[in-house]
């Protein structure tokens, strides 16, 4: 009998640690790829052509440079600022849909940005373009970021003027 109770209790626990087992992510094609880090994140910061008060002033685009798929959860960090001096950050817009996608190598997420150009008429710009801002780029859940410059459609570097304290980033598109 107390064989036939170990011999049990063996076979119990050897389908308790398989079923376990073959729930577990460890070498599962369903596992989540690690979050996005900026050594493998090419950005870019592209000045649109503007005129509609209720367009996008700039487009922020990430490409995954890597060799393999990064999870990209949550809006990036944007600033642009003039030394120690004035800065403009970024944050998402409000009713902004929350940001979980895998971003495959060489694809492509794009965050549409809102903020003021042109500064009212008899005000300043807070981020003046006549100094030539730095723009600094983080991914979501890293500390270290990424120097971006702002270009044109053409890839020509443009000065970014940001007149106000708030950069919006609306949804993301994944291209």
């Amino acid at each position: 009998m107390a064989r036939r109770t170990l011999a049990v209790s063996v076979l119990g626990l050897t389908v308790l640690l398989g079923t376990a087992a073959c729930g577990s992510d460890h070498g599962s094609s369903d596992a989540r790829p690690a979050a996005c880090r900026t050594s493998q994140l090419g950005w870019k910061v592209t000045r649109l052509p503007s005129g509609q008060r209720n367009a996008p002033a700039a487009t922020l685009s990430a490409e995954n440079k890597g060799t393999k798929a990064c999870a990209f959860d949550g809006y990036p960090a944007i600033d642009v600022y003039v030394g120690k001096g004035p800065s403009a950050d970024g944050r998402p817009k409000k009713g902004a849909a929350p940001v979980r996608l895998e971003l495959d190598p060489g694809r492509t997420v794009d965050f549409p940005l809102f903020y003021e150009v042109t500064a009212a008429r008899g005000a300043d710009c807070e981020v003046s373009a006549e100094y030539d801002p730095g723009i600094t780029v983080t991914p979501p859940h890293t500390r270290d970021g990424s120097l971006v410059k702002m270009t044109d459609a053409k890839g020509r570097h443009v000065r970014a003027q940001v007149c106000g304290t708030d950069i919006e980033l609306a949804s993301p598109q994944l291209r």
